[in-house]
């Protein structure tokens, strides 16, 4: 039966019992090693492990165990947990756990916690996208090193900071020394809330792992905590902000990848909609400051904005994934998703389609409309000339916004089939609305000539050789820089 038990914690690195054993106080004492060793008795002539310098220490104490330095450093090298255990067969009920000393030896326990298939090859995709990978553990300095080796977190030449070594450094002192710095080792709690803090001071964005209680204040502190969701404990899935239902690292860097790309969606639809939207406010605010009467009508903007755009742009939303997301240093340019490029882009793509809307408008207005009262029929052709030429800017913008710097030319069409499907829909519901009467007279349009949709063709299609050669134009830049 139990008597007496020390839990384990952080500042005693072990665990100790008393148990009734033959009507005998048996103590037993599990822990570090560098704790549980130094309260063992050793022979003059055998030393005694020293686990901070990896040299061993000769004792004046006396015993019947063996050299253990060799045995616990080629454990450790093997990248086993080891634990040391410890016992006096006599204690007394009422023993001080503090003032332990003398006990008998009783050897090593090497734990493996062998490395998932996947994750060196997901820490290397991780790599490869930019991302540091940290191994923060409570393990020993030479263990950390060989998991650490083996995941392909630590190569030669890194860092390796201990406790003590946390300890020692000021805050100033660690942020300056952690780029070279892959592996913490023995830490605790509040070593991990340092060091979450001192790569803030970078102007890191910190993802913290952690499964027990201990890792909860570090994954409130990290930008994002990721709770494991098989072993990790009530509290560190409550503090983290996601839960790992599977405790694979390789599901965080697929969720690192799959982030990317939505980001970059919604920046392609952010582009197409604000791009579209200027090009037909500059046309209009053009024909104003020129002296024309407006080139579209209020129930024709609303038809670009809410049909033509509105089945385009979920479409685009629907583009499949890039690849090689994660062969490119991301690096937040800003705390904007609209960046310089974007805005760059929307005036590119926003000037030939105001520019073009308005000289197709002024040049099927009659030459008397400046000065007439009502629309004549002229009059209505011209508006729907820009109408069907804005709608054709449209048709085409929003395959330019597929990609940054890739040409229109070299994509797939059909690798996005709700696009190619959109396409035809809008260009549908555009011939409907110039031919059939009904909407005829919902969006004050007239019947056009072949020649004017092929007029209205080579008008927008300026909009794809611009963004081509300024596609060109920053390839040929990036490449150079």
């Amino acid at each position: 039966p139990l008597i007496k038990e020390i839990p384990f914690d952080y500042k005693n690195r072990y665990h100790a019992t008393i148990r009734k054993v033959d009507d005998k106080n048996f103590l037993t004492v599990v822990g570090a090693p560098e704790s549980v060793i130094p309260l063992c008795k050793f022979t003059k002539k055998l030393r005694r492990p020293d686990i901070a310098s990896g040299v061993g220490a000769p004792t004046e104490a006396s015993g019947e165990n063996e050299e253990l330095e060799p045995v616990l450093k080629k454990m450790l090298e093997q990248g086993l947990r080891v634990l040391a255990f410890a016992y006096n067969r006599r204690v007394s009920e009422e023993v001080n756990f503090e003032k332990m000393s003398k006990l008998s030896f009783g050897g090593f326990f090497g734990i493996k916690d062998s490395l998932r298939p996947e994750a060196k090859e997901a820490i290397r995709r991780a790599k490869d996208a930019g991302i540091g990978v940290i191994m923060i553990t409570g393990d020993n300095k030479i263990t950390a090193m060989a998991l650490a080796k083996e995941a392909g977190i630590y190569t030669e030449g890194d860092g390796i900071l201990t406790d003590k070594d946390l300890d020692a450094l000021s805050e100033e002192e660690l942020v300056k020394k952690l780029p070279e710095i892959s592996v913490f080792a023995r830490v605790t709690p509040e070593h991990k809330l340092k060091i979450i803090e001192a790569y803030k001071k970078r102007k890191e964005i910190i993802a913290m792992t952690g499964d027990g209680v201990n890792d909860a204040p570090s994954l409130v502190a990290a930008d994002l905590g990721i709770g494991m969701g098989n072993i990790g404990t009530e509290v560190a899935k409550e503090a983290s902000d996601i839960v790992l239902l599977d405790d694979n690292f390789e599901t965080i860097v697929s969720a690192i990848e799959e982030g990317r790309s939505i980001y970059k969606t919604i920046k392609k639809v952010i582009l197409y909609l604000f791009s579209t939207s200027l090009g037909e406010v500059l046309a209009i605010s053009i024909a104003l400051f020129s002296g024309y009467p407006l080139p579209l009508l209020a129930g024709q903007i609303i038809w670009l904005n809410f049909i033509t755009d509105g089945f385009l742009d979920v479409a685009l939303a629907m583009e499949p994934k890039e690849k090689g997301l994660l062969r490119k240093n991301w690096k937040r340019k800003g705390k904007y998703m609209v960046d310089l490029l974007m805005v760059q882009r929307m005036f590119v793509m926003a000037l030939p389609m105001s520019i073009g809307a308005f000289f197709v408008f002024q040049k099927y207005l009659p030459a008397g409309v400046l000065t007439q009262a009502g629309l004549d029929f002229n009059s209505v052709k011209a508006m729907t000339m820009s109408l069907t030429v804005l709608a054709i800017f449209q048709w085409l913008n929003v395959w330019n916004c597929r990609s940054e710097d890739k040409s229109v030319f070299r994509m797939n069409i059909f690798s996005n089939k709700w696009l190619v499907g959109a396409t035809f829909i809008v260009v549908s519901l555009q011939f409907l609305a110039v031919y059939n009467p009904i909407m005829q007279k919902i969006l004050h349009t007239v019947s056009l000539d072949i020649s004017d949709w092929l007029f209205a063709l080579s008008v927008a299609s300026s909009i794809i050789v611009i963004e081509e050669i300024r596609k060109l134009i920053y390839n040929k830049l990036r490449f150079n820089v």
